[in-house]
């Protein structure tokens, strides 16, 4: 189909609310001629007057399908208007965002809101430890919706369904479903300061903050080790009104809610004083609904303890692995194999062999006997879906085992994740001297901006790859 083009009539010289001719033949192509006639027409006429004596009154709901193509149409004209700014609403957006000016804008406001975000969480989560729980809530579903849309237009959706998304989901059912469960908290304590964690170094994730999908992974991976060191260290506060009326999840009365503990207005975010302190509180059911401070320091033997801190997290992890294997081997199977351009972490990785991990799972599974000496990994083969499932089961069994040590040592708890951080902001620097510097200045003198992210990760492991590098330390969260 050639491309389409259009101008909306209204607007322009002479006015009205008609449609351009460009726009009417774009209604042709997607619908058809409205006016045509035939054999063909004269059935579908015959068919609706059938269906219209059957459903009489659905002709006073239903508009046109020809002012319904018009409404789309004018609806895709007037978007194009005011994204790209060109009022006859030649250019597509898709289009805008790959000129080069564009493209360096949408860079300054990435870069902009990554500094200013890592500012905002370093406030929270020194100032208002207890409440880091509130703003992962607020902040958590921007990343993710974003990341929904992004990651579907290029068909990387496949991604989300990782293990890292899971137990972002892990920490939202804790906050909202089950606050005051030690259980649950331990669990998901044990999957972001280990696999979640642990992927940062691993994958390289990078704190590229010109890059929107490089920060977002940076926050995937960071938010959870954060919002459980918070809430390990100095509790979870309840959000309560002002005058004592009780927990906010505990029923919506009293006077306001109240900043400095006061009755008043505002919502209380101090805790009365008392970080982290359990206490009960006047109304309501009188009972504290968050975890505080003593509630997770209650002494463990060593059975409770590999219990909540082993047992259950592998629980939890396997049920994940087999959902994940029965979304993509059993329901979605036919549609991956339909679309290979559709990118999962498997298909990622046993196509990847620049990846360490890749290379090492091969050179072990030759050296075992699992594979031929010339064998090549095969993303549809059973042998290395079993690879790969294995490899991802042992890792995240050893990243497990300093868990207990995180729980009871404030110092090492802090220790392992400044040094993952530390490894996050090492390869962002990595990468602005040895890729970024040449990479983004040559795409705009070759008039090779692109703006796609598929795109950009294979600019990045073509600069990686001359550099002699291997793999491009893109930050992104495959296989994590």
């Amino acid at each position: 189909m050639r491309k389409r083009q259009g101008a909306v009539a209204s607007g322009g010289p002479g006015g009205g609310d008609g449609v351009a001719p460009e726009a009417e033949e774009e209604i042709k192509e997607e619908g058809g001629d409205a006016d045509g006639g035939g054999q063909e027409e004269g059935e579908m006429e015959n068919e609706d007057a059938v269906e219209r004596r059957s459903r009489p009154l659905e002709r006073f709901f239903k508009r046109p399908q020809h002012l319904r193509r018009l409404i789309k149409v004018k609806s895709k004209l007037m978007l194009r208007a005011t994204v790209t700014g060109d009022r006859t609403g030649t250019m597509r957006v898709r289009d805008y965002v790959k000129m080069p000016r564009t493209v360096q804008t949408i860079d300054k406001v990435s870069f902009t809101l990554g500094v200013v975000g890592l500012l905002v969480t370093q406030f929270v989560a020194t100032e208002h430890p207890e409440f880091f729980w509130l703003y992962y809530l607020v902040s958590a579903p921007i990343i993710f919706v974003y990341r929904v849309i992004q990651y579907s237009m290029i068909k990387y959706h496949y991604f989300l369904i990782d293990f890292c998304y899971y137990a972002n989901v892990a920490c939202f059912v804790h906050i909202l479903a089950a606050p005051s469960s030690a259980t649950l908290f331990r669990s998901v304590f044990a999957y972001s300061n280990g696999p979640i964690l642990w992927a940062i170094p691993l994958w390289r994730n990078s704190l590229v903050f010109h890059s929107h999908d490089k920060v977002q992974s940076v926050f995937i991976h960071t938010m959870p080790a954060i919002l459980t060191w918070c809430t390990r260290w100095y509790g979870q506060q309840d959000l309560t009104w002002g005058g004592g009326a009780g927990p906010l999840l505990d029923g919506m009365g009293g006077d306001g809610l109240s900043l400095d503990g006061r009755s008043g207005g505002g919502f209380s975010m101090d805790g009365g004083g008392q970080r982290g302190r359990s206490h009960p509180i006047s109304g309501g059911s009188g009972m504290r609904v968050r975890l505080s401070v003593e509630d997770l320091q209650r002494p463990m033997g060593v059975a409770e303890m590999a219990t909540e801190l082993y047992f259950w997290p592998v629980v939890g992890y396997v049920a994940w692995q087999v959902a994940y294997l029965v979304k993509t081997e059993l329901w979605d199977v036919k549609r991956l194999d339909e679309d290979p351009e559709l990118v999962t972490s498997l298909r990622w990785l046993a196509n990847d062999y620049k990846t360490p991990v890749t290379r090492w799972a091969l050179r072990t599974s030759r050296r075992i006997g699992l594979f031929d000496r010339d064998e090549l990994f095969d993303a549809s083969s059973l042998k290395t879906k079993f690879v790969f499932v294995s490899l991802q089961l042992i890792y995240t069994i050893v990243t497990f085992l300093p868990i207990p040590l995180c729980y009871v040592s404030k110092v090492f708890h802090t220790a392992l994740m400044l040094l993952a951080f530390l490894s996050c902001i090492w390869n962002g620097a990595e990468y602005y001297i040895d890729i970024f510097s040449r990479r983004y200045a040559a795409k705009f003198e070759a008039g090779a901006a692109t703006g796609s992210l598929r795109d950009e990760d294979k600019a990045d492991s073509a600069v990686a790859e001359a550099n002699g590098e291997g793999k491009a330390h893109g930050g992104d969260d495959q296989a994590s």
